[in-house]
């Protein structure tokens, strides 16, 4: 039986979960989701070159990527500000 999914990596270190922004984040409260949401936009990106688009040309919006991630609109939002903050991004 042949396998037609593409596989992509993602490198992280041994530590990543200890590293002091991951700390922070998850220390925050709902810090889990956005934890949750930040490994989805991780691996979502692995198909762009690290670029979070759709079909190569759009540019996702936090309507898109909340679709896709399956979480809130108000929860990307806040997402993606902590992340800017805490330079995840």
């Amino acid at each position: 039986m042949s396998d037609n999914k593409k596989y992509y990596y993602l490198k992280l270190t041994d530590d990543f979960f200890d590293s002091d922004k991951m700390i922070i984040l998850e220390s925050m409260q709902d810090g889990y989701i956005y934890s949750n949401i930040l490994l989805k936009l991780y691996l979502r990106s692995l198909r762009n070159d690290g670029k979070l688009m759709f079909n190569n040309r759009i540019p996702f919006n936090s309507t898109m990527l909340a679709q896709v991630t399956r979480h809130s609109v108000g929860d990307i939002e806040k997402a993606m500000e902590i992340f800017q903050d805490v330079r995840l991004s």
